[in-house]
C-alpha cells in the first residue's frame, strides 16, 4: 500500500539527487582553468564597471583624490566620456588577452591577481563612500592636494556642486 507520505519523500529525494549532479557539475567546470578564467574575467569587468560608474559620480559631483598618475592624466582632459573611453578600453585589452590565453597557468594568475587587485579597490570605495557620506564635502575637498581632481559638467544643482544627469 502507498501511503500519502510516499509521494512527498519522493519528491524531495528525486530534487536532492538533482541538486547534488548540479554541484557536481559546476564543480567538474571549476576544475577546468579556462572556465575558472572566464569567470574571473566576468568579475573583473563587473567590478570594472562598478568602479567606472562610481568614478564618473564622484569626479563630477564632488571630486576625488586620484593617486594613479595615468587616471589623473585622463581626467585632466576634463571629459567624463574620455575617462570613460581610456577605463573600458583598457579594461576591454586586459581581459580579452585574459582570454585569448585562458588556458595558460599565467592566465589564471593574472585573472586572479586583477580580482584581488579590483577587490581591494571595492573595499576601498567603501570606504571612500563611507568617509564622504561622514565627512563634510568642503572636508573632503582637499584643493592643496595635486591628486585631488574634479571635472566640472557644467552643469550646478544650485549648491554651486557639479552634476551629472544620469
Amino acid at each position: 500500500m502507498v501511503s500519502t507520505f510516499d509521494q512527498p519523500a519522493r519528491l524531495i529525494l528525486t530534487i536532492g539527487a538533482w541538486l547534488k549532479r548540479l554541484c557536481v557539475q559546476i564543480g567538474a567546470m571549476f576544475t577546468n582553468r579556462s572556465f575558472r578564467v572566464i569567470v574571473l574575467s566576468l568579475a573583473i569587468a563587473v567590478m570594472s564597471g562598478v568602479d567606472l560608474y562610481l568614478t564618473l559620480l564622484y569626479i563630477t559631483k564632488i571630486g576625488m583624490n586620484e593617486i594613479n598618475p595615468l587616471a589623473r592624466a585622463m581626467m585632466e582632459y576634463q571629459s567624463p566620456t574620455i575617462l570613460a573611453i581610456w577605463k573600458t578600453g583598457t579594461v576591454v585589452i586586459s581581459v580579452g588577452i585574459l582570454l585569448l590565453i585562458r588556458k595558460q597557468r599565467s592566465a589564471e594568475i593574472g585573472a586572479w591577481v586583477g580580482c584581488c587587485v579590483l577587490g581591494w579597490l571595492m573595499v576601498h570605495w567603501f570606504g571612500f563612500i563611507d568617509l564622504n557620506q561622514s565627512v563634510g564635502i568642503e572636508l573632503a575637498q582637499n584643493q592643496d592636494d595635486p591628486s585631488w581632481i574634479i571635472i566640472s559638467t557644467g552643469q550646478e544643482d544650485g549648491s554651486g556642486i557639479s552634476t551629472v544627469i544620469d
